[in-house]
């Protein structure tokens, strides 16, 4: 129905959804690949420069690899749990478990990895808290990613007003509530 009629029929509600939901999109079989090669990538990076030494040689290797593994991080946990990047506070959620599991990685090196022998305490502490700042940023950067796919995946010619009817509804708890998520339409 195209614009001039929808004003001729004032009581005509237009109940468009998004093109892809989270779950939808995280089923892709292309996102997988993606995530996939992301990994393989960043493995060969991380393993690499600990085999060549480049940690020690190039100050912002480690800063570009921690960037890297929070965005692949992030693809993982899009792929396995999609709802954990809807609603409000989805962000929130994202930077904490990307946080949560770069702690781990650090208490790993820490424990088991001989580079940091001549850092001092406090050197290895802020290390680790850039480590950390960068890998919930990549994080957040693949959030931003999935959010310009599914935004870019909206009809185009939606009223600025109906953007939060045509995505989902709120819930009190800040999540978001959508036809296209329900198990039934899955």
């Amino acid at each position: 129905m195209d614009n001039a009629r929808r004003a001729e029929h004032p009581g005509h509600r237009d109940e468009r959804r998004p093109t892809m939901s989270h779950s939808k999109l995280a089923r892709e079989p292309w996102l997988w690949a993606f995530v996939g090669v992301w990994a393989a990538v960043v493995s060969a990076l991380h393993f690499g420069g600990l085999a060549y030494n480049v940690y020690t040689r190039i100050w912002w290797w480690d800063v570009l690899t921690h960037s890297l593994s929070g965005f692949g991080v992030a693809g993982v946990l899009f792929l396995v749990f999609p709802q954990t990047f809807r609603g409000a506070r989805a962000p929130v959620v994202v930077a904490t478990a990307l946080l949560a599991i770069g702690a781990g990685f650090e208490v790993y090196e820490y424990l088991f990895k001989d580079f940091w022998w001549g850092w001092s305490m406090a050197y290895y502490a802020e290390d680790t808290a850039i480590d950390l700042v960068v890998d919930v940023v990549g994080g957040l950067g693949f959030f931003a990613f999935v959010e310009g796919i599914l935004r870019s995946r909206t009809p185009a010619d939606a009223t600025p007003g109906e953007s939060s009817r045509r995505i989902g509804h709120l819930r009190s708890d800040g999540g978001e509530q959508s036809g296209d998520d329900c198990p039934a339409n899955r």
